[in-house]
């Protein structure tokens, strides 16, 4: 007998990953901000900011806008699939072999990889627009961890959490037209263009647009084969 509870068993994971709650308290998530902050091509897509090197406080208050949204989570490899990763680092030459004469105790203690920094409804979202139902996801991959399939699996699951859990009516994402990576991928998994804001962004000397995406609750619902509400 099925039971209502059986399809979130595994609520908080996904095939390769599972999805820690930020804490800006925490030193570990912390500690993997600046793979993301200081990295010059993540900062270009990830927010139309000026270009320029991070400071302490500048990253104390993204750990803080973070922890505050809808849901921001910290995006970590499950074991098995660490296991996987390091394996091919280690067949491609990219890392040491690890050493197999780790104590039990020392493999307990270690902390989960945090590959990347995902939220829902940045710092939040006020009371007074609550009744919308909509919040905006924003995803950031350390570089080793992109183009492996892992920002589709995240925002997928991402998904699924605001219309199943958060009772969203839509979602969007935005993107740089200079990021044509990021744009087929958000179309790619059911995003709607909804609007583009042209020659906003200037980033290396020249104008580009910004673009706007969407997904509707009854879309998400057509994307799942789920019955409507």
């Amino acid at each position: 007998m099925e039971h209502i509870t059986d399809d979130v068993l595994n609520a908080f994971s996904s095939p390769r990953l599972r999805y820690i709650r930020a804490d800006a308290s925490d030193a570990h998530f912390k500690a993997f901000i600046p793979q993301i902050e200081q990295d010059p091509v993540i900062q270009a897509f990830a927010a139309p900011t000026l270009l320029q090197p991070k400071s302490a406080k500048n990253m104390e208050s993204y750990a803080e806008n973070i922890a505050s949204s809808l849901l921001g989570v910290a995006v970590c490899l499950l074991p098995e699939e660490e296991e996987e990763h390091r394996r091919r680092q280690e067949v491609a030459g990219l890392s040491e072999p690890s050493l197999r004469e780790k104590s039990k105790g020392e493999e307990e203690d270690k902390k989960p990889t945090i590959i990347g920094i995902m939220c829902l409804g940045w710092g939040g979202i006020p009371p007074s627009e609550a009744h919308h139902r909509r919040a905006a996801i924003g995803i950031s991959l350390a570089r080793p961890y992109q183009n492996k399939g892992y920002g589709r699996e995240a925002i997928n699951w991402m998904l699924d959490w605001a219309f199943k859990h958060a009772g969203l009516h839509s979602v969007s994402i935005c993107s740089v037209s200079f990021n044509p990576r990021g744009v087929h991928l958000y179309q790619d998994l059911g995003f709607v263009l909804e609007g583009r804001r042209r020659e906003v962004a200037w980033f290396n000397r020249g104008w580009h647009d910004e673009l706007e995406f969407g997904m509707t609750e009854r879309e998400w619902e057509v994307l799942r084969g789920a019955k409507p509400m």
